[in-house]
């Protein structure tokens, strides 16, 4: 039988009341300031020192990668302005001429070499080291040519250049080794259409136009992100007019903001919302039936029709339902709260026990209540979930360490498995606290195969250990629901990140 929480019992349940003054530190649309309202503050100035879209919407005004993406959704050219594949084991860039960084370093082939041979460094430990490590070498072949060389074929490179844009984003290697990389963390230099001019910690970022930037001088003058946690004061500078741009509107205030005259703008995004569990510690964790018994506790579509207003798609493994190789004949696990309690009980825990359940609050749209609402259904089969809400300073810091325990709600992105299965499921990886050998090889199979036939047959196979392991609870693919001045040209992009080069007002 097919158990439906309502939706107005369950918003009510989860509802709280924000009362919360900010101080308005740049007047929004005016004498051409943008002011972007987002959830968290940047972690780091430097690219490939973080794993946040908060962060890497900031440095995405101040850096710019070989590829980039268009308004429709397509990869193209960004600082290379072609690539080719000399044999299956080398991609030659072209790159543009005649740019330079902000603080008048020459762009050229040996800034990318030193930009991916820094990231590429094991001793580095970049975040998104997995995107990029099928890269072996940089070679230089001009001063604007440049070939990246891998073992084995790999099919994602342009995918993983512009989804891992966070340590592909080229820096300047003079500027770069000041103060032994220190100097980049806090104040970057980039080639991008935004200089940086301050950060003020929790504050803002400031950023002004770049008047010689490749792509044409932007539109508008003056940038500014703030840090705003909570969606409720994110929507009362948004319509005070302290905001231009507030990400992640609530989708049940999306007719009432537009009735007030706000702009919303949407898209469906390329994000995934699931829970993760650490397998690599002694916990009941470890036991694929205890997994398997959180995937029937939860009723994912209950909480999206509650929630979401029904928005977003839901997943059946974790993957975008419009990535490279999601099956739609792929099914959740149902919603069986007695078929749980059966599978804790074979498992040895008939009555439950208490688990972490590690995440950050105001991070994603409507995070903070799905999760408390994930919690809510594992109560009912004995699990108790304990919350922990962590600063993004302090998950970070945490991720760093792997030190994420018990079940987290991490969010992530990517629409090929190789960029999603491989740095969340294969052992060892950064982001992954599972391991099984016959997914490990599957994965590496996956990487290193050109053709989509064979690949698609790779990957289906490792769905279905991926299914029955269950290392994540898949829940959503949501809406990204922007809130904005109603003069405010500008569209977002699939994958969350925002884009300023081409915004304007009226």
């Amino acid at each position: 039988m097919k158990h439906m929480l309502g939706r107005s019992f369950l918003i009510a349940a989860l509802a709280t009341t924000v009362a919360c003054n900010l101080p308005l530190f740049a007047a929004a649309g005016e004498a051409g300031t943008l002011v972007v309202a987002q959830p968290a503050d940047a972690y780091s100035m430097d690219p490939a020192k973080h794993s946040a879209f908060p962060t890497a919407n900031i440095l995405f005004q101040i850096y710019d990668g070989l590829i980039t993406m268009d308004e429709k959704g397509e990869l193209v050219a960004g600082l290379a302005t072609s690539w080719s594949n000399p044999d299956p084991l080398t991609w030659r860039f072209k790159l543009r001429e005649g740019v330079k960084f902000h603080n008048g370093e020459p762009f050229n082939a040996e800034a990318v070499k030193f930009t991916f041979d820094r990231a590429l460094d094991p001793n580095f430990k970049a975040p998104y080291y997995s995107r990029i490590s099928a890269i072996k070498s940089v070679e230089i072949v001009d001063e604007y040519t440049v070939d990246l060389k891998t073992e084995k074929p790999f099919p994602t490179m342009l995918l993983s250049l512009y989804e891992a844009s966070f340590p592909a984003l080229i820096v300047p290697p003079k500027y770069t080794q000041e103060k032994n990389g220190e100097a980049l963390g806090s104040a970057p230099v980039g080639t991008g259409p935004y200089k940086f001019v301050k950060w003020l910690k929790d504050e803002e970022v400031v950023l002004e136009a770049n008047p010689d930037y490749w792509g044409g001088t932007p539109k508008i003058d003056r940038v500014v992100f703030r840090p705003i946690k909570e969606t409720r004061t994110r929507i009362a500078e948004l319509k005070s007019g302290g905001a231009d741009i507030a990400v992640d509107i609530p989708p049940e205030d999306v007719s009432s903001l537009q009735a007030d005259g706000t702009k919303i703008e949407t898209v469906a995004s390329d994000f995934l919302y699931f829970l993760a569990f650490d397998t690599t510690r002694d916990t009941p964790l470890k036991d694929k039936r205890v997994r398997q018994a959180i995937n029937y506790a939860v009723n994912v579509d209950a909480i999206q029709e509650a929630l979401l207003n029904g928005m977003g798609n839901r997943i059946a493994l974790t993957l975008p339902s419009n990535g490279f190789a999601y099956n739609p004949d792929w099914k959740p696990y149902p919603y069986d709260p007695a078929k749980a309690k059966e599978l804790l009980a074979e498992a040895g825990y008939p009555d439950g026990f208490s688990i972490p359940l590690m995440t950050r609050k105001g991070r994603f749209l409507k995070d903070s209540e799905i999760v408390e609402a994930t919690a809510g259904f594992l109560r009912k089969v004995g699990i108790k979930a304990e919350i922990q809400y962590l600063e993004p300073g302090v998950w970070g810091q945490i991720s760093e360490k792997k030190g994420r325990e018990g079940i987290t709600f991490p969010g992530w992105s990517g629409r090929d498995p190789n960029l999603v299965w491989l740095p969340l499921l294969k052992t060892g990886q950064y982001q992954s606290y599972f391991s099984n050998a016959e997914l490990d090889k599957l994965l590496d199979e996956g990487a290193a195969t050109i053709d989509p036939a064979e690949r698609k047959a790779i990957y289906e196979k490792a769905a279905a250990i991926i299914k029955d392991e269950a290392p994540h609870l898949p829940m959503i693919q949501p809406p990204l629901i922007y809130g904005l001045n109603a003069k405010l040209n500008w569209k977002p992009r699939t994958d969350s990140m925002i884009d300023l080069r081409k915004a304007s007002f009226d």
